[in-house]
């Protein structure tokens, strides 16, 4: 599980990522990310439609497979971002390294907005 600072759960959060932010995506899920208003831990949430799954076991563990995936990545992940997938049907089936390999490709992709002015960059730390 998450730590609960890295979780979003408010809805006016997920709703602010989706009309704010930059989107990413992959045959697998589709990853939006927005700036957050302080400088804070990164935090993330997940968007799984029963459009995917009608069985709330199968949706369950695809939730698990990727928050596992950002566990092991959270030091990559630079702070006060909030960070939302939105899956897409195709990931229902796939294992944890196709999950996994598909994550890091989207990573790659993505160009963390660069500092405000005064904060402190990634490679400060």
């Amino acid at each position: 599980m998450l730590p609960k600072e890295n979780r979003l759960t408010d809805d006016y959060d997920f709703r602010r990522v989706k009309r704010l932010g930059k989107s990413y995506h992959c045959p697998l899920f589709k990853l939006s990310l927005a700036r957050r208003k302080i400088k804070a831990e990164s935090r993330f949430g997940f968007v799984i439609s029963k459009k995917i799954d009608k069985r709330a076991v199968v949706r369950n563990r695809i939730k698990r497979l990727l928050r596992q995936a950002v566990r092991e990545r959270l030091e990559r992940i630079p702070d006060g971002f909030d960070i939302v997938f939105v899956v897409r049907p195709q990931i229902v089936g796939k294992n944890y390294e196709e999950v996994n390999s598909e994550f890091d490709k989207v990573l790659s992709k993505v160009s963390f907005p660069g500092p405000r002015l005064g904060e402190k960059t990634f490679s400060d730390r």
